[in-house]
């Protein structure tokens, strides 16, 4: 790829359908999309919306699991349309926050969560256009055919690097998701990033795009650089192991982003011993940091596969590499094993410093804010002028994460300022289960935590008081919170106690909870 020539989202799109035009840039399923159709179906959806009255600036919001019609919808931008991917993990309540904060004029469904958009209908007054990735009805237009009647020639609407390309959506310490405005010059950025300076990809390469592309993850972090980089990317619509290794064994795929606990889960899989996986040559993970036993079991897996670990968030990019010699340093000298724990070391386009309470730098080793300064952070929040100005300071993202630096430049993440859990690879804010728990009339005082899970890294845990002269059980507690909350934010572990451990003001003390209870999975097993 020409980096310097690529100012904004449509130029990769372009000059890889003249660079690469026979070769297959997507595989889903049986079906194999070549990059010139890749390009040209985009030219019809722009020319489409603009037949449908969509002006530069208007949002279309996504509601799908992977597949190529989604990477057609972000193409979008080439006529200054602004995406916005859609969690299908969400409760209905969830997703309609989002939606009536960013209100798109189109929405875009897969059949299976057309119920939960129409559901939702009377109280979305403001979309204009209902799209389903599937068979036409009453009420939805179907994707195919919209397509069908429209140019495939370039569209000639002019858009500048600084223009909005999607919004993000990531939840704040309160609960309430924020939408990151991410511009073409920075998403570029960050897959120019992670193209040539972490993973070195090259045309020769073959993704397998499984992370969930409504993640920055899933579509900035990987899918797009492997796209940029001219290489075949194979889709699957969502994790399963078994498809996974078949298809890193059918299609020899050489690079694959990943959690910590899909490669555990992978490992733990019968046939993983028994399949052609020679050819993979970079992991990418992210999330959380891989314990030193899980990776060693999966070099002696993938041999000769290099690791890499990045941090970042959908408000900044990916700033650090944990590249594969610092894993190999780890591996090799016990007294580097420390490593795995970090994040590795800033990329190149960024600046990292760890800040006090008051905004101060910190020496090496002391631990303060994580604050980041570079190429591919975000612009601001969606329409949140008082939670931009806090978060962004004189060009500086304040990130609510704790850490601090070492002497050799490496970052280590010790806590979370805002006691963010990670499971799965998915974030879970504490305060908006809580608020959840909350609604049960039994309990009294709620708080959420994180504690080690040897499958998921960190379980959502639920420490609760109950109210004088009630009862419940923890299954009722659960149950309830069910019917609210996405199901990877529910406390998969409630414990009842007499009280919540404070401090004098009467705050609760989750690092104590979090001390408690860090062997309760050891000590108790299958609670």
């Amino acid at each position: 790829m020409d980096w310097p020539k690529i100012a904004v989202w449509g130029d990769i799109a372009r000059h890889n359908a003249a660079v690469f035009p026979d070769k297959p840039a997507f595989v889903s399923g049986c079906r194999a999309l070549a990059y010139a159709e890749v390009n040209s179906r985009i030219n019809q959806l722009n020319h489409a919306f603009t037949a449908l009255g969509l002006a530069p600036g208007d949002r279309v919001a996504v509601l799908s699991r992977n597949r190529t019609e989604y990477f057609e919808i972000y193409g979008s931008a080439k006529t200054g349309l602004i995406t916005v991917p859609l969690n299908w993990r969400l409760a209905a309540r969830e997703l309609l926050f989002t939606l009536l904060d960013s209100r798109p004029a189109v929405i875009v469904a897969e059949p299976d969560f057309v119920p939960t958009i129409d559901a939702m209908r009377p109280e979305l007054p403001g979309v204009r256009h209902y799209i389903v990735l599937g068979e036409a009805t009453a009420a939805w237009i179907a994707y195919e055919t919209m397509l069908s009647g429209s140019s495939v020639a370039e569209p000639q609407l002019a858009v500048h690097p600084d223009d909005a390309l999607c919004l993000i959506y990531s939840s704040g310490t309160t609960g309430a998701p924020k939408g990151a405005v991410m511009t073409h010059r920075r998403a570029i950025n960050t897959c120019r990033a992670i193209a040539e300076d972490m993973l070195h990809l090259t045309s020769e390469d073959v993704g397998l795009s499984v992370m969930p592309w409504f993640h920055a993850g899933g579509m900035w972090y990987h899918l797009l650089p492997s796209f940029a980089s001219g290489g075949t990317t194979i889709v699957l619509p969502e994790f399963d192991p078994c498809a996974v290794l078949n298809a890193i064994a059918a299609h020899g795929v050489t690079q694959i982003h990943l959690v910590p606990t899909m490669i555990s889960i992978l490992l733990d899989q019968p046939e993983v011993q028994s399949m052609d996986l020679t050819r993979l040559r970079a992991i990418k993970y992210a999330a959380s940091s891989i314990p030193l036993s899980v990776l060693k079991r999966a070099l002696q897996v993938f041999k000769g596969c290099g690791f890499v670990q990045s941090y970042g968030s959908t408000e900044m990019g990916a700033v650090t590499a944990l590249l594969p010699e610092d894993h190999i340093a780890a591996l090799k000298d016990t007294s580097k094993e420390n490593l795995l724990l970090s994040c590795g070391r800033p990329m190149p386009g960024v600046k990292i410093e760890i800040r006090d309470g008051e905004g101060r730098p910190l020496d090496p080793g002391e631990i303060g804010e994580i604050t980041v300064q570079g190429d591919r952070v975000m612009v601001n929040y969606w329409e949140r002028p008082e939670l931009t100005a806090t978060a962004l300071v004189e060009g500086w993202l304040y990130t609510g994460d704790l850490g601090y630096i070492d002497g050799a430049g490496y970052l280590y993440i010790v806590d979370r300022k805002h006691d963010m859990i990670v499971t799965g690879g998915e974030n879970v804010f504490p305060r908006e289960v809580e608020d959840i728990l909350y609604e049960n009339p039994a309990l009294a005082e709620v708080a959420v935590f994180a504690i080690p899970d040897p499958k998921w890294v960190e379980r959502v845990a639920a420490a609760v008081v109950l109210k004088k002269g009630h009862a419940t059980t923890a299954e009722e507690v659960r149950s309830r919170a069910a019917k609210r909350l996405a199901p990877y934010k529910c406390p998969k572990t409630v414990l009842f106690v007499d009280k919540l451990p404070k401090n004098a003001s009467g705050k609760i003390l989750k690092k104590e909870l979090r001390r408690e209870y860090a062997n309760f999975l050891t000590a108790a097993p299958g609670k």
